[in-house]
Protein backbone atom coordinates (compact mmCIF):
# COMPACT_ATOMS: atom_id res chain seq x y z
CA UNK A 1 0.00 0.00 0.00
CA UNK A 2 1.25 3.63 -0.89
CA UNK A 3 0.65 6.95 0.25
CA UNK A 4 1.01 10.21 -1.39
CA UNK A 5 2.44 12.76 0.02
CA UNK A 6 -0.59 15.06 -0.31
CA UNK A 7 -1.47 14.82 2.95
CA UNK A 8 -4.04 17.42 4.78
CA UNK A 9 -4.17 17.92 8.57
CA UNK A 10 -6.73 17.90 10.72
CA UNK A 11 -6.57 19.41 14.32
CA UNK A 12 -9.36 18.02 16.52
CA UNK A 13 -9.64 18.99 20.64
CA UNK A 14 -11.49 16.36 22.30
CA UNK A 15 -12.52 17.98 24.92
CA UNK A 16 -14.06 21.46 22.37
CA UNK A 17 -16.45 18.71 21.41
CA UNK A 18 -17.40 17.43 24.19
CA UNK A 19 -18.46 21.67 25.23
CA UNK A 20 -20.43 21.55 21.97
CA UNK A 21 -22.25 18.03 22.77
CA UNK A 22 -22.93 18.84 26.38
CA UNK A 23 -24.45 22.27 27.41
CA UNK A 24 -22.69 22.18 30.73
CA UNK A 25 -19.06 21.93 30.17
CA UNK A 26 -18.19 18.71 31.41
CA UNK A 27 -13.96 17.71 30.90
CA UNK A 28 -14.62 13.89 31.35
CA UNK A 29 -15.09 11.36 28.66
CA UNK A 30 -17.08 8.75 31.04
CA UNK A 31 -19.78 6.40 29.50
CA UNK A 32 -19.69 4.72 25.99
CA UNK A 33 -22.47 6.72 24.71
CA UNK A 34 -20.66 9.87 25.27
CA UNK A 35 -17.32 8.27 23.33
CA UNK A 36 -19.69 7.07 20.78
CA UNK A 37 -20.88 11.09 20.33
CA UNK A 38 -17.47 11.77 20.24
CA UNK A 39 -16.33 9.12 17.97
CA UNK A 40 -18.80 10.19 15.34
CA UNK A 41 -18.11 13.88 15.51
CA UNK A 42 -14.47 12.97 14.94
CA UNK A 43 -15.64 10.91 11.74
CA UNK A 44 -17.94 13.87 10.28
CA UNK A 45 -14.84 16.21 10.45
CA UNK A 46 -12.76 13.86 8.60
CA UNK A 47 -15.39 12.86 5.89
CA UNK A 48 -15.32 16.49 4.90
CA UNK A 49 -11.27 16.20 3.52
CA UNK A 50 -11.24 14.81 0.08
CA UNK A 51 -7.53 14.26 0.74
CA UNK A 52 -5.61 11.96 2.43
CA UNK A 53 -5.64 13.74 6.03
CA UNK A 54 -3.34 13.24 9.30
CA UNK A 55 -5.75 13.83 12.45
CA UNK A 56 -3.85 15.06 15.74
CA UNK A 57 -6.20 14.12 18.14
CA UNK A 58 -6.07 16.31 21.74
CA UNK A 59 -6.99 14.89 24.62
CA UNK A 60 -4.87 17.87 26.56
CA UNK A 61 -8.49 19.18 28.64
CA UNK A 62 -9.54 15.90 29.41
CA UNK A 63 -9.33 15.18 32.97
CA UNK A 64 -10.83 11.64 33.01
CA UNK A 65 -11.48 9.09 30.59
CA UNK A 66 -12.80 5.45 31.47
CA UNK A 67 -12.45 2.09 29.56
CA UNK A 68 -15.45 2.39 27.40
CA UNK A 69 -14.69 5.60 26.06
CA UNK A 70 -10.77 4.58 25.39
CA UNK A 71 -12.36 1.82 23.20
CA UNK A 72 -14.94 4.13 21.26
CA UNK A 73 -12.76 7.05 20.55
CA UNK A 74 -9.51 5.87 20.18
CA UNK A 75 -9.69 1.53 19.18
CA UNK A 76 -13.01 1.44 17.51
CA UNK A 77 -11.88 4.79 15.27
CA UNK A 78 -8.11 3.58 14.64
CA UNK A 79 -10.19 -0.04 13.37
CA UNK A 80 -12.45 1.81 11.21
CA UNK A 81 -9.52 3.39 9.49
CA UNK A 82 -7.15 0.66 9.56
CA UNK A 83 -9.39 -2.33 7.19
CA UNK A 84 -8.94 -2.10 3.55
CA UNK A 85 -12.92 -1.22 3.57
CA UNK A 86 -11.86 2.21 5.27
CA UNK A 87 -14.26 5.31 4.36
CA UNK A 88 -10.97 7.20 3.43
CA UNK A 89 -7.17 7.39 3.82
CA UNK A 90 -6.89 8.86 7.35
CA UNK A 91 -3.89 8.44 10.00
CA UNK A 92 -3.97 9.54 13.26
CA UNK A 93 -1.47 10.81 16.01
CA UNK A 94 -3.01 11.37 19.91
CA UNK A 95 -1.84 13.88 21.82
CA UNK A 96 -2.23 15.12 25.29
CA UNK A 97 -2.16 11.77 26.70
CA UNK A 98 -1.87 11.66 30.59
CA UNK A 99 -0.53 9.04 32.90
CA UNK A 100 -4.11 8.61 33.89
CA UNK A 101 -5.31 8.28 30.19
CA UNK A 102 -2.98 5.79 28.68
CA UNK A 103 -4.16 2.95 31.39
CA UNK A 104 -7.07 2.85 29.47
CA UNK A 105 -6.07 3.67 26.18
CA UNK A 106 -3.07 1.18 26.26
CA UNK A 107 -5.22 -1.74 27.66
CA UNK A 108 -7.91 -1.18 24.53
CA UNK A 109 -5.23 -0.86 21.83
CA UNK A 110 -3.75 -3.94 23.11
CA UNK A 111 -7.21 -5.96 23.47
CA UNK A 112 -7.54 -5.42 20.11
CA UNK A 113 -4.49 -5.64 18.60
CA UNK A 114 -3.78 -2.03 17.45
CA UNK A 115 -0.85 0.11 17.01
CA UNK A 116 -1.12 4.21 17.87
CA UNK A 117 1.27 6.95 17.83
CA UNK A 118 0.98 9.24 20.45
CA UNK A 119 2.95 12.67 20.76
CA UNK A 120 4.30 12.68 24.65
CA UNK A 121 4.54 15.39 26.74
CA UNK A 122 8.20 16.36 25.69
CA UNK A 123 6.70 16.62 22.43
CA UNK A 124 7.88 13.49 20.56
CA UNK A 125 6.34 11.04 19.38
CA UNK A 126 5.76 7.44 20.38
CA UNK A 127 4.19 3.84 19.70
CA UNK A 128 1.84 2.74 21.49
CA UNK A 129 0.38 -0.73 21.81
CA UNK A 130 1.60 -4.35 21.72
CA UNK A 131 4.20 -3.76 19.57
CA UNK A 132 6.73 -6.69 19.18
CA UNK A 133 10.66 -5.28 19.48
CA UNK A 134 11.02 -6.11 16.18
CA UNK A 135 8.24 -3.29 15.27
CA UNK A 136 9.69 -1.40 17.60
CA UNK A 137 13.02 -0.99 16.33
CA UNK A 138 11.76 -0.67 12.44
CA UNK A 139 9.59 1.66 13.69
CA UNK A 140 12.02 3.86 15.67
CA UNK A 141 14.83 3.55 13.26
CA UNK A 142 12.16 5.60 10.47
CA UNK A 143 11.23 8.15 13.49
CA UNK A 144 14.40 8.91 13.95
CA UNK A 145 15.74 8.69 9.94
CA UNK A 146 12.69 10.71 9.67
CA UNK A 147 12.90 9.98 6.02
CA UNK A 148 14.51 6.72 4.81
CA UNK A 149 14.73 5.07 0.95
CA UNK A 150 14.01 1.48 0.38
CA UNK A 151 16.96 0.60 -0.22
CA UNK A 152 18.36 1.80 2.75
CA UNK A 153 15.38 0.38 4.98
CA UNK A 154 16.33 -3.06 3.03
CA UNK A 155 20.14 -2.63 3.98
CA UNK A 156 18.86 -2.32 7.68
CA UNK A 157 16.25 -5.33 7.76
CA UNK A 158 17.76 -8.23 7.10
CA UNK A 159 16.14 -10.70 8.91
CA UNK A 160 12.57 -11.82 7.80
CA UNK A 161 11.23 -10.55 10.82
CA UNK A 162 12.02 -7.12 10.62
CA UNK A 163 10.21 -7.29 6.72
CA UNK A 164 6.98 -8.74 8.59
CA UNK A 165 7.39 -5.67 11.56
CA UNK A 166 7.68 -3.01 8.21
CA UNK A 167 4.67 -5.06 7.08
CA UNK A 168 2.65 -4.94 10.00
CA UNK A 169 3.66 -1.12 10.67
CA UNK A 170 2.48 -0.19 7.24
CA UNK A 171 -1.29 -1.90 7.53
CA UNK A 172 -1.79 -0.49 11.08
CA UNK A 173 -1.04 3.46 9.44
CA UNK A 174 1.45 4.16 11.57
CA UNK A 175 4.34 4.87 8.70
CA UNK A 176 3.74 6.63 5.52
CA UNK A 177 5.08 4.89 2.23
CA UNK A 178 5.97 7.98 -0.47
CA UNK A 179 5.47 6.70 -3.82
CA UNK A 180 6.91 9.46 -5.67
CA UNK A 181 10.25 9.15 -3.66
CA UNK A 182 9.92 5.35 -2.65
CA UNK A 183 10.57 5.98 0.60
CA UNK A 184 9.26 5.53 4.17
CA UNK A 185 8.57 9.16 5.92
CA UNK A 186 7.94 8.97 9.85
CA UNK A 187 4.88 10.58 11.33
CA UNK A 188 7.06 13.23 13.22
CA UNK A 189 8.26 14.56 9.56
CA UNK A 190 5.04 14.49 7.92
CA UNK A 191 3.53 16.69 10.98
CA UNK A 192 6.24 19.25 11.14
CA UNK A 193 5.68 19.55 6.37
CA UNK A 194 2.09 19.80 7.43
CA UNK A 195 2.52 22.49 10.13
CA UNK A 196 5.34 24.52 8.06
Amino acid sequence: MSYELETDHLSIDVAMILKELNSTPNPHLVTRTTGRDVRSVIEVRLSAISDKVISLIDFSDIEVMDFSCADEVVARLLTRFIGSDRPQEAFFVLKGLVPNHLEPVAEVLERQGILAVAENCSGLLELLGNSSSEEGKVWGFIEEKRSVTVDELNAVLVEKDDQEALKRLIDQRVVFYETTGNKYRSFGSVIDSLLE
